[in-house]
């Protein structure tokens, strides 16, 4: 039970940090960060074990260069703040894929299920985000927010394959303060044994 208590623990103090230092935190590594986030991409379930996501970790310059096309693509001053501070606050970024060859590949094979290959696609790939965000959470003083700006694979070059698209970029650096208070909607479980 305590290995539940642990997870679940994790779980709630996964928070959206939006105030970072454009550093690692102090006995965290770049490495770590890659082998942790190696082994939930290795690790998480996929629809025929297809194994459809990929993950990319920028840092330096290339995640500057990427995060700076992003606010230059953005029309209003307003919508430019998150991804200037990501540019600007921020150590790095990991941008979860989807191989879409993988799930044409799949819709060919099991023609049936075709309509439903992409979600699944996505649903695996939510779970890398999810899960990584949560390891990484307990890094001291590690802190992150997940961002959806997908349309930035043209900012990458041939980095991204041209049959792969991303899903979410978790962007990551040192903690500068923590989250704001959460609240929680009411949302009870029913359990249902008979219809």
């Amino acid at each position: 039970m305590s290995t539940v208590k642990t997870i679940l623990s994790s779980i709630a103090t996964r928070r959206t940090i939006y105030s970072l230092k454009p550093e690692l935190p102090a006995n965290v590594t770049l490495e770590q960060i890659k082998d942790i986030t190696q082994a939930i991409l290795k690790d998480t379930p996929s629809a025929f074990n297809s194994q459809p996501n990929k993950v990319i970790i920028l840092t330096g310059e290339a995640h500057k260069q990427v995060w700076n096309q992003v606010v230059e693509a953005i029309p209003t001053e307003d919508g430019k703040k998150r991804p200037q501070s990501a540019a600007d606050e921020a150590y790095g970024t990991i941008l979860f894929i989807v191989d879409d060859a993988v799930t044409k590949g799949l819709q060919e094979g099991f023609p049936a299920w075709a309509a439903a290959f992409p979600d699944f696609a996505v649903t695996s790939n939510g779970a890398v985000q999810i899960s990584t965000w949560t390891a990484l959470s307990q890094l001291p003083g590690f802190g992150a927010h997940l961002q959806h700006y997908n349309f930035l694979k043209g900012f990458l070059g041939d980095k991204i394959g041209e049959n792969e698209t991303i899903q979410a970029q978790l962007v990551f650096g040192t903690k500068a303060a923590d989250a704001g208070e959460k609240t929680y909607k009411d949302n009870e479980i029913e359990v249902i044994s008979t219809l």
